[in-house]
């Protein structure tokens, strides 16, 4: 077959190189196993008919052998029964009415054992045939021949009688075998024998008519193996089968000759013959027919040689159909690849016919398929191209949020900047509080020797109770001035409190834009992936902003965390700056009491111990609140110094978010330009 170009192989060529050998080797197979299936068939009925032919040639046989045997025997019986009332005559008279009764019985003879006809010692009555007439003949009798160390005589003294070894006559030329019977005496004592001479002539002619299909062949052996039938005159009853230069049955003679029946087989020059043989009972003789294999298998080789034209004809026929149904076959595949080289230059607009599209074979699968992808790139395209439109509107929409977000981070930054400058002036007045605090409590100190001192002398106390009264004005308007702080340091932290709200609302709203970026990049993802190869770049780039988002989201969880403990620690420091000012104002009103009661020390000096202990009392308490408060500065003190680190890293959280969003921006523009691109790879295709 011709090949096409570039190398490829035309429908037909591959078609036939394909099919034509497959054909060809299940036809050998099929060739094979019917030639053996026949063969076996044909051996069978081959057995059946050699062993059907056997068996009736036995029988045929056996009826002859066994009718010459039986006038043996009932002459024997005659005698037996009549033997006192038969003269010579008589004698003479029955053997010649006996061999008139069979054609293949050519003599009787009745050989009585010495002494036991008569008084004489020998006596043999003998007739046979010559030419059409019977004659008897009393040669035996007179004559010196030993009678009783003859085989017809030794055969016929058995029990059953039997069969002597086959002959030829040297008067007639003729092969005959005798079958011979005892006759006994009334006390059972052996009497005599009676022969029958058979001439087995009509055998051996019944075996060389034999008809024998496949250049069969036919014959006769005795149980030594002499040849009896089947073979050349020359070689009966002088050469045994199993002689190699004279038998062609030489081969299977062993085993021919030790069983009873079978089938073997055996070559000459190349050629195989079966061989089939059984047993003729009595005589023990041996019949086989020889068959030709090549003869028996001539009709199946000849079948054989039919088939294989025929299959030659079919291949032939076979391969003409299949170049002509190729040659339509590759119209239809040649119009297909144009299509679809067509559709791969971008052209969407080809034509099926609708005999193509209805085709019930592979190629109208094909051309479906060509069809319905053509059909639904047309509509992927379309989409595209509409798709193309939205990403590049979101892409915008995308930057323009991105610098929405990132002025956003500005203002936290900033916003943040100011709560760190807040901390860190509180942490300053904290200082000034605490320093305060503890000349406070130095007074107390001075306040606790004076009260003591009292005890000591009452004149001393009036007289210092005059100037400790201008000292404590002075301590009055100095709770005056630390209460006027504590309320500032309280109105800071309020202020403080409301700043960290606003940080929540915003950190807040950062998490709402992350969420939202998140969405959007989602959704840019999905349409990336609908975009398909022409979407991977844009589905990084939406990628990258989902992970901005998560990590802003993140950040924006991070601070609003830290912002709520501030919040609470904010909620604890005003507490406690409230408690402190009570405590001031409890202490300022204590030192007017003082005041009070240092008037009356001067009117009642009497009753000046018994509140002297008592302002030991309370100075004592005055001197713990004193530990307590200064405990709580320092608490407050490293709660400014934590707000002061926290508002630093929410700062640094904010820039960095402002970065990203940044970035964000800039893979939006990214984008919008690939969208670009991608909408001009799409115009490629014509719908």
């Amino acid at each position: 077959m011709r090949k096409l170009r570039n190398g490829k192989k035309g429908i037909a060529a591959s078609m036939i190189s394909l099919i034509i050998p497959i054909v060809l080797v299940v036809l050998v197979i099929i060739s094979t196993i019917g030639y053996s299936f026949a063969k076996n068939i044909i051996v069978k009925q081959l057995d059946e008919q050699m062993g059907t032919k056997l068996k009736e040639t036995t029988e045929s046989i056996s009826r002859l052998l066994t009718m010459e045997k039986e006038s043996a025997r009932t002459f024997a019986k005659t005698i037996e029964v009549n033997g006192d009332l038969l003269s010579e005559n008589n004698y003479d008279e029955m053997l010649i009415n006996y061999i008139g009764l069979n054609q293949q019985t050519f003599g009787m003879g009745v050989w009585f054992d010495k002494n036991t006809f008569s008084g004489k010692e020998k006596y043999a009555p003998y007739a046979y045939r010559e030419g059409t007439s019977i004659k008897a003949d009393d040669s035996y009798t007179t004559g010196n021949i030993d009678i009783w160390s003859t085989e017809w005589y030794t055969v016929g003294k058995q029990e059953n009688g039997g069969w002597t070894k086959a002959y030829v006559d040297p008067s007639t030329n003729v092969a005959m075998v005798t079958a011979a019977y005892p006759f006994k005496q009334p006390n059972n004592a052996l009497q005599g024998v009676v022969t029958v001479d058979m001439d087995i002539s009509s055998i051996q002619n019944f075996i060389k008519d034999l008809k024998i299909d496949y250049n069969g062949q036919a014959i006769l052996v005795e149980s030594d193996g002499i040849y009896l039938a089947g073979v050349d005159n020359d070689l009966l009853t002088t050469t045994n089968i199993s002689d190699k230069d004279k038998s062609p049955f030489s081969t299977v003679s062993s085993e021919f000759l030790e069983s009873e029946r079978g089938e073997l087989d055996y070559s000459i020059e190349n050629d195989k013959y079966l061989f089939y043989y059984d047993t003729i009972p009595d005589t023990e003789w041996k019949i086989a027919i020889s068959v030709s294999e090549d003869h028996l298998l001539a009709s199946l080789d000849h079948l054989l040689t039919q088939f294989i034209i025929a299959v030659i004809i079919a291949t032939v026929i076979l391969s003409a159909f299949i170049v002509f149904y190729a040659s339509r076959m590759g119209k239809t595949a040649k119009k297909y690849s144009y299509i679809a080289e067509s559709i791969a230059q971008g052209h969407l607009i080809n034509e099926f016919t609708e005999k193509e599209l209805n085709r019930k074979d592979e190629l109208g699968d094909i051309g479906k398929s060509l069809f319905d992808m053509q059909n639904k790139l047309t509509d992927v395209i379309g989409n595209f191209q509409k798709n193309a439109e939205n990403i590049d509107n979101h892409a915008r929409n995308l930057s323009t949020f991105s610098q929405e977000i990132s002025t956003t981070s500005e203002n936290v930054a900033s916003a943040i900047a100011d709560v760190a400058d807040g901390a860190s002036n509180q942490h300053e007045k904290l200082s000034d509080i605490k320093g305060i605090i503890n000349r406070f409590a130095s007074d107390l100190d001075g306040m606790d020797d004076s009260i003591t001192g009292i005890n000591d002398s009452a004149t001393t106390i009036m007289s210092k109770a005059n100037n400790n009264s201008t000292e404590m004005e002075n301590m009055i308007q100095s709770f005056d001035t630390l209460n006027k702080t504590f309320m500032g340091l309280i109105n800071r932290v309020h202020s403080v409190e409301d700043n960290i709200t606003s940080i929540q609302k915003m950190t807040g709203m950062i998490h709402s834009i992350a969420d939202q970026t998140n969405l959007l990049a989602l959704n840019a993802a999905i349409e990336a992936a609908r975009a398909g190869e022409a979407g991977k770049g844009f589905s990084v780039v939406a990628n990258e902003i989902r992970v901005l988002a998560e990590k802003s989201s993140e950040s924006s969880k991070q601070i609003d965390a830290v912002i709520k403990g501030i919040t609470v620690d904010t909620g604890k420091m005003v507490g406690s700056t409230e408690e402190v000012n009570k405590e001031l104002i409890h202490q300022k009103n204590q030192l007017h009491l003082t005041i009070e009661s240092f008037q009356e020390i001067i009117t009642a000096v009497e009753g000046m111990i018994p509140k002297m202990m008592k302002s030991k009392e309370v100075s004592a308490l005055v001197q713990k609140d004193k530990d307590i408060i200064l405990d709580e500065l320092e608490n407050i003190a490293a709660i400014s110094e934590d707000v002061a680190a926290s508002a630093e890293e929410i700062s640094a959280s904010s820039e960095e978010m402002s970065s990203s969003t940044m970035e964000v921006s800039g893979a939006a523009v990214s984008l919008g330009e690939m969208t670009n691109e991608m909408k001009d790879k799409i115009g490629f295709f014509k719908i």
